[in-house]
């Protein structure tokens, strides 16, 4: 009987950790990754316009195209772009932003209403 309770106990405590890593991890990730989907303007522009970032922490951002043209994702005062996310593609970048502002852009020439594809991040 003691033999049983001690497997049983093995068992509930790898089962426990294993499940707590995995549920850690999981939670871990989404606060660390952000998501902006990237359309013309005219079909929505990005979204969000303004993404909010915690400063000084690694994060991923992954930039959707749900549209049906490609686009470019560019931060100049970084020198940080993706050169074409091709339609219904993603692509993440990886950065630690300091403190501050910053504009975000589409880098492809994608409607008439190209030059209105702006963004901002802000970290804090």
């Amino acid at each position: 009987m003691k033999e049983i309770i001690g497997i049983f106990l093995v068992l509930i405590s790898t089962i426990g950790t294993l499940l707590g890593i995995f549920f850690y991890e999981n939670s871990r990730e989404k606060s660390d990754t952000f998501t902006i989907i990237a359309m013309a303007p005219e079909r929505g522009n990005w979204d969000p316009e303004v993404l909010k970032v915690p400063a000084g922490k690694d994060i991923t951002i992954i930039i959707k195209n749900e549209d049906v043209v490609s686009h470019g994702f560019i931060i100049p005062e970084l020198d940080l772009f993706i050169r074409e996310i091709k339609a219904g593609e993603l692509s993440k970048i990886k950065w630690r932003f300091e403190k501050g502002q910053y504009l975000y852009m589409c880098g492809i020439w994608c409607s008439d209403y190209h030059m209105y594809m702006i963004g901002k991040i802000i970290a804090k």
